[in-house]
């Protein structure tokens, strides 16, 4: 019998977890009510650890003695040590294709109540107001160039969904092929290229060191005045700070933001406030159908690596020869581009 301990959730019921990992033989300990430090106890002698949002660091993982492969709940791994993990021979499990559809309709979602300003004027109606004859203007869609940063799976997503509504799609994706890009309608283009040129820019990538801070005041300052910003990728790829400057200069004409540094957004937070910017609470991820799949996908992850066998995605491919089974693995051409992606930049987690 193997073990695994869930540190965290907060979702309504981990049952469908429950059931994965009992039908494959192992026992499942919730300790998602516990002081933490009694949860790491309990992870020293797992064999698998799930969790969702707590930073898991070098420190923790090296106390994970017994274990084989610690999963998050999501697509990044940006709050794993992933070196400490793989130096102990740890697999690192993720989600990265359960939300592809949600995060690209909410991106498109907050492109177009931008583009359309319908919060302020939905705001406006509220309190009785018509104004026909705006004296903030909106402009057409049509023709406009629209700039996504990451083409990959959501990246991709975005640009079928607006493929029929004669924009000019551009994008830059160290990662991406001509041809996959091109199959898209989508032509390569460097950063500062996507900056200058686009009217709509939606970032899609991965919080790397190389993209922490990618949309700052240098970059916001290339950008189109009158342009719009939307970010359901991770909230420190955008410089907040640049970003109200911008928005107050005029430079940027409006922004939908769905992720932020620091999370929940403080109260006080001028993002929250701000009349140019449309905000969300980290939802673009959601829908009951891709919280299903992100919780029964996660366990069949633990499941799999638990019993012997490897995992679908991982974030520390490398790992693999130190186990032994570099040969073993063969993952779908999706996931090979996404580590391609995330491991030939030295990502870190």
């Amino acid at each position: 019998m193997f073990r695994v301990v869930l540190i965290e959730h907060g979702y309504a019921s981990i049952e469908v977890e429950r059931r994965i990992i009992e039908n494959a033989g192992g026992e499942f300990i919730d300790a998602d009510r516990l002081p933490l430090a009694k949860a790491l106890e309990l992870c020293e002698e797992a064999d698998g650890i799930l969790f969702r949002r707590i930073d898991v660091t070098g420190e923790m993982i090296r106390r994970f003695r017994k274990c084989k492969i610690i999963v998050r709940y999501g697509v990044g791994t940006d709050n794993v040590d992933v070196k400490a993990a793989t130096d102990a021979g740890i697999i690192v499990g993720h989600v990265p294709g359960y939300c592809i559809d949600e995060v690209s309709s909410h991106a498109v979602a907050l492109l177009l109540a931008c583009a359309r300003k319908i919060v302020v004027t939905h705001k406006k109606m509220e309190q009785g107001g018509w104004d026909v004859h705006r004296n903030d203007p909106i402009y057409r869609m049509e023709g406009k160039t629209l700039g996504i940063i990451g083409l990959g799976q959501i990246g991709r997503a975005v640009a079928r969904k607006l493929s029929s509504w004669d924009l000019k799609p551009i994008a830059h994706d160290p990662f991406v092929e001509p041809d996959v890009a091109g199959a898209l309608g989508v032509e390569l283009a460097s950063f500062e290229t996507v900056c200058r040129q686009s009217d709509y820019i939606t970032l899609h990538a991965p919080l790397l060191p190389e993209t922490r801070d990618l949309i700052n005041g240098k970059s916001l300052a290339l950008m189109k005045p009158g342009s719009m910003l939307i970010n359901t990728a991770r909230g420190p790829i955008v410089n907040a700070t640049a970003l109200l400057a911008a928005l107050d200069s005029g430079r940027l004409a409006g922004a939908g933001i769905d992720v932020f540094e620091t999370e929940p957004l403080p109260a006080d937070s001028p993002l929250r406030h701000h009349p140019k910017i449309i905000v969300t609470d980290h939802t673009a991820w959601y829908s009951e159908e891709s919280q299903q799949d992100l919780q029964r996908m996660a366990a069949e992850e633990l499941a799999r690596v638990c019993v012997g066998g490897l995992p679908r995605s991982l974030a520390n491919p490398e790992v693999l020869a130190r186990l032994g089974k570099p040969e073993e693995w063969t993952p779908s051409d999706t996931v090979k581009w996404q580590l391609k992606r995330l491991h030939r930049v030295g990502h870190k987690g």
